[in-house]
């Protein structure tokens, strides 16, 4: 009986490329200094491979390390290619502000600028709540696309093939008990943010936190950013939050009007035409 042999599976493994963003990726906040030990049982890489990537990376100025301390942390060359982006951002920034501290003013809460980053959200700017009681976002902070309200105004203008070609990548991870898991459930979510021009979301990445976000359209008419208003549920309730939405709208097309974009002419009701 002649022999068989079963086909080979061919198993993907990550590139040094992939490893070496991984790196970059152990960083942040909590974590700015870390050890070699500390990388390599993080990644599960071998202690020659990590050092190996880490000598790469600190040739190319992204990575620096204490040689007392023997502690490793992000280089100049990472501030460097930030820079870039924040230069890009200034402008939007700068132009925002007025805008925001108004809206500020007005709702007493936080008020948040985002940008989108690939899959995620980029927190740009922010003006904290004057009131005890608060929530906010440390700014570069990032979050899911699908998660808050931000998020989802993000997502929901974008154009058909590009939110199908982003859906079809990004995943759809809980961060609490009220986040948005469902492809489908998301789309009708979406859907309704087109509709009425807004997004809210109560306990969608804090359970403690709602919100509600407008877009931001430049000149051409693309959603360039969007605009946040953010506060404790107790006090943005589900009940405040769609008035609370409007509010922010209207804001956000004053922004919009400021980049140069035209809203689309809409009919008044018929009992207020003349």
């Amino acid at each position: 009986m002649p022999k068989t042999t079963r086909p080979s599976v061919l198993v993907s493994r990550p590139s040094s490329v992939e490893k070496a963003i991984d790196i970059l990726l152990c960083f942040d906040l909590q974590h700015p200094q870390l050890r070699l030990t500390d990388i390599s049982q993080r990644l599960g890489l071998h202690m020659s491979t990590t050092h190996r990537l880490l000598a790469l990376l600190k040739k190319k100025r992204l990575i620096t390390a204490d040689a007392a301390s023997q502690l490793y942390s992000l280089g100049p060359g990472v501030v460097e290619l930030a820079w870039i982006i924040l230069r890009q951002q200034q402008d939007l920034r700068t132009l925002c502000a007025p805008y925001l501290e108004r809206l500020r003013q007005a709702t007493n809460e936080t008020v948040s600028l985002y940008i989108r980053m690939g899959d995620c959200r980029v927190c740009i700017e922010e003006l904290e709540s004057g009131q005890e009681i608060k929530y906010s976002q440390t700014v570069g902070l990032t979050a899911p696309l699908h998660v808050g309200a931000p998020g989802k105004v993000l997502l929901a203008f974008l154009a058909p093939a590009e939110l199908e070609a982003l859906l079809a990548t990004l995943l759809l991870t809980s961060v609490t008990s009220h986040t948005i898991t469902d492809r489908e459930q998301l789309l009708e979510e979406l859907a309704t943010v087109r509709q009425r021009g807004y997004a809210v979301s109560v306990g969608e990445r804090s359970p403690w936190a709602s919100a509600a976000a407008a877009p931001i359209w430049d000149w051409s008419g693309k959603p360039i950013a969007a605009l946040s208003v953010l506060g404790p549920s107790h006090r943005l309730t589900s009940e405040v939050l769609p008035a609370l939405g409007q509010q922010v709208q209207q804001v956000a097309i004053e922004v919009s009007r400021a980049c140069g974009y035209s809203p689309p002419w809409t009919a008044p009701p018929a009992d207020q035409r003349a």
